[in-house]
């Protein structure tokens, strides 16, 4: 684009224009007038009784303003007739200049925007090379503003040296980061596989923000509480067992005080015929647990300790066995 050397130059021009005076003709008889008129009516008093007068006095006086007030407006509107035209030509020359300067400044927009898409380009380019030796993406970091001005590069259109040196700085910290979360997660696997504990559910507390110090404490409270269920289990399961051995006594006693003695000394069940007790005093273990799913009902008299009856009633209630007061 060549340049115009009418813009060059400081824009002079003169505006040939004489300012003007208003006088009012017979200016002294006009306000002698006016000051008659508003005395004479200003010190009337207006009562019921001369109402259409007071009424007269207000329209001659309205009247006479509206005259004065027709007057004043035909004469702006002469006076200021010179000056709406030569602002109406000033604006039309400025809207003619400014309509230029317009699309110019579009062009301008237009051109500088692809300037900033091919800046875009290169520096996503650098950063690529960048991000490969240091294994993240490129897209791990956000892509500044300033590094999209014409001031971030040089006259050849290459990035410059120190916008390198940030991109590089910001995505080694990006990679120092993950290599820490990397550790991190190794050093809990490891503590919660020691525990006992699934190591992936316990590591992934690193990517919710949790330190390793924090997720160590966890994980002892963890154990902890494991342990003392597994402790809570064991004694139940010692609780059951020792029930279920007075049970067997107290059936083994049972059976005892009804069985009738043979002749060889052995005890048998007077039912069933069933041996309960060898001739040399050794009693036979009853059978607690069948695999008979058969449903009988058998009519018992037990005699035992208050406390080993407690025992026995607490184990045939926990064991759904259905017992009924005989009268």
């Amino acid at each position: 684009m060549t340049e115009n050397a009418l813009i060059t130059q400081d824009m002079q021009f003169e505006v040939n224009y004489t300012p003007s005076k208003i006088t009012i003709q017979n200016e002294e008889m006009l306000d002698e007038l006016i000051s008659k008129v508003t005395d004479h009516y200003g010190t009337q008093v207006f009562t019921d009784e001369n109402i259409p007068e007071a009424k007269k006095a207000r329209a001659d006086l309205n009247k006479m303003a509206k005259t004065l007030e027709d007057r004043r407006k035909v004469i702006k509107a002469d006076y200021t007739q010179p000056l709406l035209a030569f602002e109406e030509k000033m604006k039309g020359y400025v809207g003619r200049i400014k309509d230029v300067s317009d699309e110019i400044g579009s062009g301008i927009t237009q051109f500088e925007e692809s300037e900033k898409a091919v800046r875009f380009e290169k520096i996503k380019e650098e950063m690529l090379k960048i991000a490969e030796p240091l294994n993240v993406e490129p897209e791990s970091i956000e892509i500044s503003t300033t590094w999209l001005t014409k001031a971030a590069f040089t006259s050849k259109g290459e990035v410059k040296g120190k916008i390198l040196d940030e991109i590089h700085d910001k995505m080694k910290i990006v990679a120092m980061q993950r290599s820490q979360i990397a550790a991190d997660k190794a050093t809990i696997t490891d503590y919660a596989e020691i525990a006992g504990l699934d190591p992936y559910a316990w590591s992934d507390l690193i990517d919710q923000g949790w330190s390793v110090a924090d997720i160590r404490e966890k994980i002892k409270h963890a154990v902890e509480d494991k342990r003392r269920r597994e402790q809570e289990e064991k004694e139940a399961e010692a609780e059951r067992q020792r029930k279920q051995a007075e049970y067997g006594a107290a059936i083994a006693e049972m059976e005892r005080k009804k069985a009738v003695e043979t002749d060889q000394g052995s005890l048998v069940d007077p039912e069933t015929g069933e041996l309960i007790q060898t001739a040399n005093n050794e009693p036979l273990a009853p059978e607690i647990e069948t695999y008979d799913n058969q449903t009988m009902t058998v009519t018992l008299r037990l005699t035992a300790s208050r406390q080993k009856l407690a025992n026995l009633n607490e184990y045939l209630v926990e064991n759904g066995i259905s017992v009924v007061p005989v009268q």
